[in-house]
């Protein structure tokens, strides 16, 4: 029945009501969105800044909003306006005046500050206080998070009431559905029968279930603890179920950061047994955190790890640790065997594979990184382990071949650049001797340019100091895995110091038919002092003398370009001659000082044209030389690119550098140790955006003989992602290499739909004839819409870190599944075999051991 307006009694307004009843329900919406609040990522777990912090602080540490770590306080969201007006249609308005209750009928359209509900019918009762919707409701809040129901009956204050059955989608694609839910108190709210997922609904057939969800007899959040309870919890994958909890919680979506316990993980490894870590994340203030995981090991007992996190006005540091008393000691005490299966020695008798007896173990490692100002910082990170084992076999943090630890100054200007470091390496390879490995502190190096021209010219210059010392003398050998004689000394006994100022000046000239003249000059001195310890080993190498000396080198020089363009039907082509002529003096003190930064030496067309071929400051190359080459490129009007480089050095006057022997043997076989170089060359063709192929090659200078090469091929097409690496090297004998080294990696990646992969790689030793690696792997890629499933088996020879064999096998096996919004979860598990119990892959007979 419809009544004319006419005076009656005073009720408060029906609007108002309505009003409260939009803002009351829109807390339905918090507890929906509260779903994806959780415990965020163990990397996105850094404290907050403090309120001052300035925008150039740290980038490595600094806090952000991981994905699910940067929830929307949505009560704040709910905020009423107090100016706001409501409006309302509805086909009619019905008013009940004994009963005191006020109805809208008929596809109500409410609108109130922002938010939005539609339903079939909305009344409500004025003596008892509450609200009801019914018939097809439909909330829609601010944010974009919409409610759907069949009824909804609240008080009007929402305290009590009950809404049934209840949908939600979030603005970030999340999902929520309940049989009931209802509040209680004012403080609690209760789901019955809740189905949460972060996953997309199929449109053809809703009621396939999702990827993934989560089932919870019941679901509470409790508003005084800013917490959800999850009761009776069943974890389903692609409908099927996968773990069960009796009760887990998370916080609510007001929470950024909450103490609680984390998602563990499972491992496993051959002397440890299976590893379960659960841990514990506790915040100590709005800017520091600790985690503390116990690892409980099925052989070992427990391991205690650690992390704490403190950010700072101006940076940040945190401290890694982790610490375990071993129950079982036996289970590490591996030796290499004196004799192989022939009777002969082997090469690493009596060597120990494991930390043998040691029962206490642990490692450290601490961070840090803090700005002085815009253009200066400082930081460190250091590493600290009882043994070379601990981080392979516990699956710690960092690397498994060595724990390097750095403390260091860098500034940053326009046009200049500083660095002091100092440097302290631990080895971790069943071949590293501490002793052996060098501290290096302190290391300066300083870089500028001249913004004005000298001369017409770019003049710039770079200062570069270092201190080694090393315990004991490093000596190359064993590069064949065979038993051989010394043939390099990597590193001398005692002290080195270096101070070397270089400077370089180059102008460039285009005469009117186009040709590029570009001359150049250089200067260099070094101040170096020596000190090496002497022994039996090191005379065929090195003086062991200490001495103190200046060492320079100046020298001028002139290169040559002329570029010759052609445009055709097909393209543009540019072929360019080049040629280099450099005069200088010889190189002084070779053989009498010691090489630490300078052992790598790469000649090919990418180092054709450099001033110095040597790579660091211990070596500078000497003696006149001329360089000379041609490049060639073609751009297609279809974007396809072609590029060639190819060349030869000559050496013209003086001593050749690369002729002579230093104490680490670099230079020799390289193919620069004559007048006349081996050829170089480097190619690249891209056809198009999907295809790329590069190499490498060098050939020798007489009869054409292959001394090097390098192939590479990618390829990256919507559903495939493929690509090849060939190298094949010849013998250096002088560099301990006996036999030619050739070998080929090849790797794909196939997606069979948009988001389902599978792949795999090996790569093939051809001296050996094995494949000394092979990896196989699926997946799903879909994190961005729910789930990121992988699963990856990799087989790969071990010979460096733990393997008592060098035949033994390394079997690691890695399944990891990350929910959207709920976090990650993971299980690995590394075993050991041998390839054949009486001969290795690489051809030698060892003894039988048993795999472990």
């Amino acid at each position: 029945m419809t009544h004319d307006p006419r005076p009656v009694r005073p009720i408060r307004s029906a609007g108002a009501r309505l009003s409260a009843l939009l803002a009351a329900t829109a807390m339905l919406t918090a507890a929906a969105a509260a779903q994806e609040a959780g415990i965020p990522p163990k990397d996105d777990l850094l404290p907050p800044r403090p309120p001052s912090f300035r925008d150039y602080g740290p980038k490595f540490m600094q806090p952000g909003a991981g994905k699910s770590g940067g929830a929307v306080d949505k009560r704040a969201m709910s905020a009423k306006d107090p100016n706001a007006r409501m409006l309302m249609e509805a086909r009619e308005l019905v008013y009940d005046y004994n009963r005191e209750v006020v109805t809208a009928v008929g596809a109500v359209d409410i609108y109130y500050d922002g938010r939005a509900l539609q339903a079939d019918r909305v009344s409500y009762d004025q003596k008892a206080n509450k609200v009801r919707a019914t018939g097809k409701v439909k909330l829609t809040e601010r944010n974009g998070d919409v409610i759907y129901a069949d009824s909804l009956d609240v008080t009007d204050d929402f305290r009590q009431g009950f809404i049934e059955p209840l949908r939600v989608e979030t603005t970030n694609r999340t999902h929520l559905a309940a049989a009931r839910g209802r509040r209680e108190n004012g403080q609690l709210m209760v789901f019955d029968r809740g189905v949460y997922t972060a996953c997309e609904l199929c449109r053809d057939n809703p009621d396939k279930p999702p990827l993934w969800q989560v089932k919870a007899k019941r679901i509470i959040w409790r508003e005084d603890e800013k917490t959800i309870y999850y009761e009776d919890a069943t974890f389903e994958l692609f409908g099927l179920p996968i773990a069960w909890l009796p009760f887990f919680s998370s916080p609510d979506p007001t929470v950024k950061r909450k103490s609680g316990v984390l998602a563990p993980s499972v491992s496993r490894s051959g002397d440890v047994g299976f590893l379960i870590e659960t841990p514990y994340y506790w915040i100590l203030s709005p800017t520091s955190d600790l985690t503390l995981a116990p690892v409980v090991s099925t052989k070992q007992g427990v391991m205690l790890k650690g992390e704490y996190r403190q950010q700072l006005m101006n940076g940040a540091y945190s401290i890694r640790a982790a610490g375990i008393h071993q129950l079982d000691t036996g289970t590490f005490d591996h030796k290499v065997p004196v004799f192989d299966g022939n009777g002969n020695r082997h090469q690493d008798a009596g060597l120990t594979i494991g930390p043998g007896d040691k029962k206490d173990r642990w490692a450290v490692s601490t961070q840090g990184e803090f700005d002085i100002n815009e253009k200066w910082k400082w930081g460190w990170d250091v590493n600290a382990v009882s043994d070379k084992w601990i981080r392979s076999d516990y699956n710690l943090w960092g690397s498994r071949l060595d724990a390097t630890s750095t403390l260091y100054l860098t500034g940053q200007g326009d046009r200049s650049f500083f660095e002091l470091r100092g440097w302290q390496f631990y080895g971790m390879t069943r071949y590293d001797q501490q002793d052996r490995l060098p501290w290096v502190a302190p290391v300066l190096d300083y870089d500028y340019t001249f913004e004005n021209p000298i001369a017409g010219g770019e003049l710039s210059f770079s200062l570069n100091a270092t201190n080694v010392y090393r315990q004991d003398s490093d000596y190359a050998r064993y590069r064949t895995l065979r038993p051989r004689t010394d043939n390099a000394l990597v590193g001398a006994e005692g002290t080195y110091s270096r101070i070397s100022l270089d400077a370089q000046w180059r102008r460039r000239f285009i005469d009117p038919i186009g040709q590029v003249w570009t001359p150049f000059a250089f200067a260099r001195g070094d101040l170096i002092y020596t000190d090496p310890q002497e022994d039996p080993r090191m005379g065929p190498f090195l003086d062991a003398r200490q001495d103190a000396l200046f060492r320079g080198m100046a020298g001028v020089g002139l290169e040559y370009r002329f570029p010759f363009i052609a445009e055709t039907a097909m393209g543009a082509h540019q072929i360019e001659p080049i040629a280099q002529i450099i005069l200088r003096p010889n190189e002084s003190e070779i053989g009498k000082l010691p090489n630490e930064d300078a052992q790598s030496l790469l000649f090919d067309e990418s180092t054709l044209f450099a001033w110095n071929k040597f790579s660091g400051y211990d070596r500078i190359e000497g003696g006149s030389r001329a360089n000379v080459g041609g490049q060639y490129t073609f751009t297609s009007l279809s974007g396809a690119t072609f590029n060639v480089l190819a060349g030869q050095s000559f050496h013209l006057a003086g001593r050749n550098s690369f002729d002579k022997l230093d104490a680490t043997r670099t230079g020799v076989d390289t193919g620069l140790d004559e007048d006349s170089s081996d050829y170089v060359g480097g190619a690249n063709f891209a056809p198009n955006k999907h295809l790329s192929f590069g190499s490498h090659i060098r050939l020798d200078d007489e009869g054409f003989k292959l001394r090097s090469a390098e192939f590479a091929a990618r390829a990256t097409f919507d559903r495939i992602q493929a690509n090849v690496i060939y190298g094949r090297y010849d013998e250096q004998p002088l560099q301990g290499y006996d036999d030619i080294r050739e070998g080929v990696l090849t790797g794909a990646r196939l997606f069979v739909t948009p988001d389902v992969y599978v792949e795999g790689g090996a790569r093939y030793n051809f001296d050996y004839k094995v494949f000394d690696r092979t990896q196989l792997g699926f997946g799903v890629n879909d994190i961005e819409q729910c789930l990121s499933l992988g699963f990856s088996y990799i087989r790969e020879v071990d010979n460096d870190t733990d393997s008592v064999r060098v035949n033994d096998i390394d079997h690691k096996f890695l399944v990891r599944v990350d929910l959207r919004t709920l976090g990650s979860g993971s299980f690995s598990s590394r075993s050991k075999s041998s390839a054949n119990d009486d001969q290795d892959m690489f051809g030698s007979t060892v003894a039988s051991f048993p795999t472990r």
